[in-house]
């Protein structure tokens, strides 16, 4: 991955930009952008921490209960079961495989321009002022140490210094990302959800959600069981399964890291996950 400019940063943030640049793969990365969907797939598009672990949970248990598979639970880790299209390739995941229940389901941060065009997407937005903190609390403790770097400077540096992407090898930001889906918001194979939505009455949110996916909708039961199977509650009594520990355990040795740096931060916190 290309390393940000780091002239006049901090040096937490040079080094934090510095491990970044091994996170992933340009061929991996690229695996990504050129994916060939399927009509029916689903990709859930977010900006980073917008929601994505909650929604990959959400619609994963749709489609396996619908299903009626048994396993729905078992998975080691969630992006195990809903591939990350950018990093799939680069810990070891195939995302062209069929997967334990249909329709097949990926997660992306990629802005409209470099997502892989045919399928359906459930595209997630977020506050960006609760986006910013909850990314740097992602980062802290895998990629920096308390107080190593400081929220007002990864903000300015993550959040509003990131414009259009110059490659497919970036990021767009918060802002980019969210104008380039913005257009396609009636499009009829596009889901808007908020994540505030979710946060104030989840079982509506799941009931639309399978009534885009076409799978569950007109089954109280199921549905119900969804909703029970993406509270907090449930999911904070699995950690491990929401935590990004295979990406970190692949991946951190590339970052310069500890190889268990990071490893047992969960996604799922203080009733909220993303």
């Amino acid at each position: 991955m290309p390393r940000d400019d780091t002239a006049g940063n901090s040096p937490g943030i040079t080094r934090m930009k510095e491990r970044l640049a091994g996170l992933e793969t340009e061929e991996g990365r690229l695996k990504g952008v050129h994916f060939k969907t399927r009509p029916d797939d689903l990709i859930v598009v977010t900006s980073p921490k917008a929601g994505t672990t909650w929604t990959q949970q959400i619609v994963h248990q749709l489609r396996c209960l619908a299903a009626d598979y048994k396993g729905a639970e078992d998975f080691e880790e969630i992006s195990c079961v809903v591939p990350f299209l950018e990093m799939a390739h680069d810990i070891g995941i195939d995302a062209t495989q069929e997967q334990v229940a249909n329709p097949r389901v990926f997660k992306t941060h990629f802005w409209y321009n470099h997502c892989p065009e045919g399928a359906r997407y459930i595209w997630v937005v977020r506050d960006p002022l609760d986006v910013a903190i909850s990314f740097h609390r992602f980062f802290e403790g895998w990629f920096f140490e308390p107080g190593e770097v400081q929220l007002e400077e990864f903000m300015e540096q993550f959040i509003l210094a990131r414009g259009v992407p110059k490659s497919e090898m970036q990021n767009a930001s918060y802002w980019d990302h969210l104008l380039s889906w913005w257009p396609h918001l009636r499009d009829e194979n596009v889901l808007l959800v908020f994540f505030e939505d979710l946060k104030e009455d989840l079982r509506a949110s799941v009931q639309r959600i399978a009534e885009f996916m076409g799978v569950g909708a007109g089954d109280d039961r199921l549905i119900e069981e969804a909703v029970r199977r993406s509270s907090f509650e449930y999911m904070s009594q699995r950690p491990t399964q929401f935590d990004e520990h295979v990406l970190k355990r692949e991946r951190n040795r590339h970052c310069q890291l500890a190889a268990d740096a990071g490893v047992g931060n969960s996604k799922v916190r203080a009733g909220t996950s993303g």
